[in-house]
This record gives C-alpha cells, sequence and structure tokens, in this order.
C-alpha cells in the first residue's frame, strides 16, 4: 500500500515510487508532476543516466530525437546511448549501424507489448496467420530491447 505525498492518503492503487494518487493528478498536475518527476530522476541517476536532457550551452547537439539534448564534453545524451568524446558524437558501441541491446525468442507470446493485437496471443489473423484460435503454445515471438531510448517510461520493461 502506497500514500501520496500530496494529499497523505494511504491506498493500494497508490505506488510509493510514484509517489502520488490519482486524484491529486488531476487536481493539482503542476505539483503532483514535480513529486512523480523526482522518481524519475532518482531512478536515471541510480542507473548512471543523465536526470533530464542535458542542455549545457557548450555541448555538442544531438538531433536523433526530440529531446535534442546539448551533450557536454565526456556526457551522455539522455538515452544514455549517444556521447560526447572530444566534440563529437559517437554511440555506446562505437559504430552508428548498430544499436546496443538484446534479443532473445520469448515462449510467452501474451508477454509481448502488442499482445492484445497479435495474432500468436489472440484471434486475430486466425486461420491466415495461426493455427489457431487463441494464445499459441510452442511458438515464440523475438522480443528486441534497445539499449538506449529518449521516453523515459518508468515502469517500462526495457
Amino acid at each position: 500500500m502506497g500514500t501520496c505525498r500530496l494529499c497523505g492518503r494511504s491506498d493500494v492503487t497508490i505506488s510509493d515510487v510514484v509517489g502520488v494518487c490519482a486524484d491529486c493528478l488531476r487536481e493539482m498536475p503542476r505539483e503532483a508532476l514535480e513529486v512523480a518527476l523526482e522518481a524519475h530522476r532518482r531512478w536515471r541517476s541510480r542507473a548512471g543516466l543523465p536526470p533530464e536532457p542535458p542542455r549545457d550551452p557548450g555541448g555538442v547537439r544531438c538531433e536523433s530525437c526530440v529531446n535534442g539534448c546539448s551533450i557536454p564534453e565526456g556526457g551522455r545524451g539522455y538515452c544514455g546511448f549517444v556521447i560526447n568524446e572530444g566534440g563529437r558524437l559517437r554511440n555506446s558501441t562505437g559504430r552508428w549501424d548498430v544499436a546496443p541491446g538484446l534479443w532473445y525468442y520469448d515462449p510467452h507470446p501474451t508477454n509481448c507489448v502488442s499482445a492484445p493485437f497479435c495474432p500468436g496471443a489472440t484471434c486475430r489473423g486466425f486461420p491466415a496467420f495461426t493455427e489457431h484460435c487463441g494464445p499459441e503454445t510452442g511458438k515464440v515471438n523475438l522480443a528486441v530491447f534497445y539499449g538506449g531510448c529518449g521516453l523515459d517510461c518508468l515502469f517500462c520493461q526495457n
């Protein structure tokens, strides 16, 4: 059970990590957002990532995503993937044609983010794309996780 840091209400629907309840998000959006952003900043700092997109006036501007980071010398972009090394941007793999990350064959098609729409986890696409109506067992889907992302969704499994 979590407790809202703004109104003090305790409830099972409140996350201690995020720290605010849905009512406070609706009624006091500015204050509630700041509390929630603190959680993001703490997590990102623990992960060795910039807590916010870097805005160094003397840095090198990265145009790879909407964050438009200005990365200081020796610094890292918000995604954690782009690095300013000697005044030039490079990615953490040293190559621009390869993104860091990992992949594996996932035997649980319902684990997939697109499971509600996936032919392998629903009746959609049967019989054209699947052998059975409903979740198929004995099949795998390719799970790919990128090593850098500019979005920063707090509970993203990636």
